[in-house]
């Protein structure tokens, strides 16, 4: 070429070239076929201006753009089709864009002939805030207006009318806007009578509608018309949702939450397994955002009706052995004791927390979040063990949370036998303690009084008569008593006054847990046996060293 103008002039050829493709995606392949990807990377100096308005046109229409709700809002916004970790892009983002290049953009919107080519370029220019900012978004949102007759695809048709619905509402042009709207509407109405696929195309057209403030008429019909259209409780859920947003009155808003609620019992009627129970799960949130006692009691009776073995879950078991002599390396601390009472002390310390240490239990955690790729696409969910869910991690903490709960509890499990059977090793070698002699060891620390450690003794010995279940039980509670006697001995505030029908209470071991964590809390016994110290003070039992431990809550061990 001989000039830049001639550049320019082949450059809308292309692009109009393009426009004849049929589909926003063939055209974008055509323009690439012109322009290899290749040479998108990078600026090039404007010396080199031939080449740089090769590169202005490649970036022009290289740009995603994507319409979304944002707080009840919807919007548009022009993205790279790339973002890099050090927050480069290509092509760069719309404002980092070169003055030259942008020129380009505004020449060349003056000599495409093509909608699409005048669709995104007058749409990058208003991005920019190039000249009459309000023109050009009224000529881009006319453009998208008219390439979405053009397009064959369903989903370029929707993608075009709802970024002119978006960029005829930004600059106030409410007739263009409602011409918009009603060809949105009517598209809509199409692809529900069409034998394709087209649910994700009709969603996408009715949920901006159903935000405008005076929606085309019949908007009710059309949606009424998609929920007989579809069967897929996802897709009806959604359109029931379309149908609450614009509800006017509370007899119509409660008709609507209970068929929300119904879709997915009814869904769960015909589904097994898994999915039934998911169904169910949803009808259950549905119900509980209503508020209505009636739909929470029919959705939760449904859920309640799933058993363990309705699931179809596999379970997995494996085993591990120890070798005779590290068995009885372990037993020597407990088994060469002195006495009773320093066999209990050389249980608690000798063995570490029953987890492991937490910079293990970290990096086993990490390791498996590194390797297990399925688990990181999949969602979660926790079920107990009467088949009914219980926690489905949502943010990256609770994910990690749940890593190194389910890592600790994979230890606990091989750990549990050895622990119980050490503890019985204290009473077959050394004879079980009477119950004054175990009080009295118990009661030597500042927060355990004579009746709490008396209680815990009996606990000790009932585990050692043969009923690990009771012993565990009634322990349990002790342990909460412990903890709170510590939190009280910090002068820390936790007592709840009296709310509705809440009786006046100290809060849950959890949440005790959590104002000893916020008061520096660094060495916290394993169990509640021997004499674990915290900032040098025993919590019950004798004086002994200071030993590191950790806090290790989550979950019990069994001493079955």
């Amino acid at each position: 070429m001989d000039s830049v103008d001639d550049q320019l002039v082949l450059l809308a050829g292309w692009i109009d070239e393009a426009a004849q493709a049929g589909t926003s995606f063939a055209a974008n392949r055509s323009l690439n076929s012109r322009i290899p990807i290749a040479e998108q990377r990078g600026v090039v100096s404007e010396e080199d201006l031939e080449d740089a308005a090769r590169k202005a046109t490649a970036w022009a229409f290289a740009y995603h753009v994507q319409v979304m709700e944002n707080g009840g809002k919807w919007r548009i916004q022009i993205v790279p089709y790339i973002e890099y970790p050090d927050g480069s892009s290509t092509p760069p983002r719309v404002a980092d864009v070169p003055d030259f290049y942008v020129a380009v953009w505004s020449q060349l919107s003056e000599m495409v002939s093509s909608n699409f080519g005048k669709a995104r370029l007058h749409h990058l220019l208003f991005e920019r805030k190039v000249g009459n900012a309000r023109n050009h978004a009224t000529r881009a949102a006319q453009g998208y207006l008219d390439v979405s007759r053009e397009w064959d695809k369903w989903l370029d048709k929707e993608e075009a009318l709802n970024a002119a619905l978006r960029l005829a509402r930004a600059v106030g042009q409410k007739d263009l806007a409602s011409r918009i709207a009603s060809e949105m509407l009517s598209l809509a109405d199409q692809a529900i009578l069409d034998d394709e696929e087209t649910s994700g195309v009709v969603l996408r057209l009715i949920g901006p509608l159903c935000g405008e403030s005076s929606p085309p008429q019949g908007l009710g019909s059309t949606i009424d018309a998609a929920v007989r259209a579809y069967v897929s409780p996802f897709i009806r859920d959604e359109l029931i949702s379309f149908k609450l947003r614009r509800a006017t009155t509370l007899e119509e808003r409660q008709y609507l939450q209970a068929e929300h609620v119904q879709i997915w019992l009814d869904a769960a009627a015909s589904e097994t397994g898994l999915r039934k129970a998911g169904h169910l799960k949803k009808a259950l949130q549905s119900a509980l955002e209503t508020g209505q006692s009636s739909l929470i009691d029919r959705a939760a009776a449904a859920l309640q009706e799933i058993r363990n073995e309705d699931l179809g879950l596999i379970s997995f078991v494996s085993s591990g052995t120890v070798s005779r002599e590290q068995f009885q390396e372990m037993m020597a601390p407990v088994v060469d004791a002195a006495d009773w009472r320093d066999a209990l002390i050389q249980f608690a310390f000798a063995y570490g927390p029953a987890v492991g240490p937490i910079e293990k239990t970290r990096e086993a955690a990490e390791e498996y979040a590194r390797t297990s790729i399925i688990e990181n696409m999949a969602t979660v969910e926790i079920f107990g063990s009467d088949g009914l869910p219980r926690f489905s991690p949502k943010t990256d903490e609770e994910k990690m949370e749940m890593r190194l709960a389910r890592q600790e509890a994979f230890v606990l499990q091989a750990m549990a036998p050895l622990l119980a059977h050490l503890l019985h090793k204290v009473a077959e070698v050394h004879g079980v303690p009477s119950e004054g002699d175990l009080s009295e060891f118990f009661s030597r620390g500042p927060l355990a009084s004579q009746e709490l450690a008396s209680s815990i003794a009996r606990c000790f010995i009932r585990f050692w008569a043969g009923d690990p279940e009771g012993a565990t039980f009634t322990i349990a509670p002790k342990i909460e008593t412990l903890a709170r006697n510590l939190v009280l001995s910090l002068d820390a505030g936790v007592y709840r006054l009296q709310r509705q029908e809440k009786p006046g209470q100290y809060p849950g071991l959890g949440s005790l847990l959590s104002t000893l964590r916020e008061r520096g809390l660094r060495v916290v016994p394993q169990m509640i046996f021997g004499s674990p110290r915290v900032w040098g003070r025993p919590l019950c039992g004798p004086p002994v060293y200071p030993v590191r431990a950790r806090l290790c809550m989550r979950a019990m061990p069994s001493m079955a």
